[in-house]
């Protein structure tokens, strides 16, 4: 916790040295469908989780309609797998074949975009803003079977996470420069989340844009 408000008084501050008219700051609330997606055939996704991924947004213009999207957010994302062959577990030692495992971490991500916007039409801006999100993990449970209890699994979970993304929306101005901020997003990972070699998983998830600008 100390780490997150660090980064984000340095984001803010950073943004003091910056012209105001170039700098849009938004908060952002994104509900999220997430699962996660194995590479070999002993491994089977069995199900997705409900998510949210928040925090603080920053867009840097260098042109009239274009900008530097980037920020801070606490992204919480996993899925179920369904292993038909034993896998060790460091909480758990030797998980036997056929056993269902829900999975949920939660990582500290950097999002890095290109935001396109159009002119402003009436009172609405139309935007797609694409781009990659590196990801440092902070935590990471596991759901075994039915069990109502989770373990820690953060061992088991790699440090770094990275996803590519494209995000499409609308603002609508409610005056000056606050605006309501909605649309879509796809969320790709092609890094492996875990520590284990003899397979390789990654994230997906698809979610709601949801915010407002100022």
């Amino acid at each position: 916790m100390k780490k997150t408000l660090a980064i984000i008084l340095s984001l803010l501050s950073i943004s003091l040295f910056l012209n105001a008219q170039n700098l849009r700051l938004s908060i952002l609330a994104n509900p999220q469908i997430s699962w996660l997606t194995p590479d070999i055939e002993n491994i089977s996704p069995s199900g997705n989780i409900i998510g949210i991924n928040t925090g603080i947004g920053m867009d840097i213009f260098f042109a009239e309609n274009y900008a530097f999207s980037t920020g801070i957010k606490i992204n919480n994302i996993g899925g179920s797998l369904l292993y038909n062959d034993s896998i060790s577990i460091s909480s758990e030692g030797i998980v036997s074949m056929a056993r269902n495992i829900e999975y949920k971490t939660q990582y500290l991500s950097v999002p890095i975009g290109l935001k396109l916007k159009t002119v402003e039409i009436g009172y609405t801006t139309i935007w797609v803003n694409p781009g990659i999100t590196p990801m440092f993990k902070l935590k990471a449970q596991a759901y075994f079977d039915d069990e109502s209890e989770s373990q820690n699994v953060l061992e088991e979970i790699g440090l770094i996470n990275i996803n590519y993304f494209i995000e499409a929306g609308i603002e609508y101005s409610l005056g000056g420069n606050t605006a309501l901020v909605a649309g879509l997003g796809y969320y790709s990972g092609f890094m492996d989340i875990t520590n284990h070699v003899e397979d390789k998983i990654t994230t997906g998830s698809i979610g709601l844009v949801l915010g407002i600008l100022f």
